[in-house]
């Protein structure tokens, strides 16, 4: 059930206020006690919230931090210490959990209905967003189509270059359809 419109302004301002001290908190107990709270406040979004941010998030963060710890380890000829890059990675993932969780949880377009370019900016962002989203999932289709077997990750690789050029080419199309429109009802 989604918040009201003065209970989603003030749980965005919230969630506002507790990215900004996640972000400047690198202690790991005190990051996984804000994950807990953020689990049990949010319980109703919790495991959405969890599955999204291990699929989006925690896989290209792994790869992040470890690659950044390996160079830094090449760089000093010793391993640097893990627990400044685990904090990082665990940050990373609570910031993200939390947004998700606030995300389900608040109505957007309700909440910024007192500041219409907000809004107005809102269903751009969204518009786009599904455009593009569209556009991937049809190209990968196509790949599949195409071959006569299953596609790799590196047959999506090599084909990402036509397609990006392609979500480029629709996302200004789109968004000069949307400005377009919203000029015609005198925004």
């Amino acid at each position: 059930m989604k918040a009201g419109p003065r209970s989603s302004r003030l749980l965005l301002l919230a969630w506002l206020l507790a990215c900004f001290v996640l972000s400047a908190t690198s202690d790991l107990p005190w990051l996984g006690a804000a994950f807990a709270a953020a689990a049990l406040i949010f319980w109703r979004q919790a495991a959405r919230a969890a599955r999204r941010t291990l699929i989006s998030v925690v896989p290209l963060t792994a790869f992040v931090v470890a690659a950044s710890w390996a160079y830094t380890g090449l760089l000093l000829d010793q391993p640097p210490p893990w627990r400044a890059y685990a904090a990082l990675g665990l940050r990373a993932a609570v910031i993200a959990f939390l947004t998700f969780a606030v995300l389900g949880a608040v109505d957007l377009l309700a909440a910024l209905a007192p500041w219409p370019t907000l809004s107005r900016l809102l269903v751009v962002t969204l518009a786009q967003i599904h455009a593009l989203r569209l556009l991937a999932r049809e190209s990968w289709l196509g790949l599949q189509s195409r071959l006569p077997r299953r596609p790799s990750a590196r047959d999506g690789l090599r084909n990402a270059g036509g397609v990006t050029a392609t979500m480029l080419t629709l996302a200004a199309r789109n968004a000069r359809d949307i400005t377009d429109a919203l000029r015609a009802r005198g925004f």
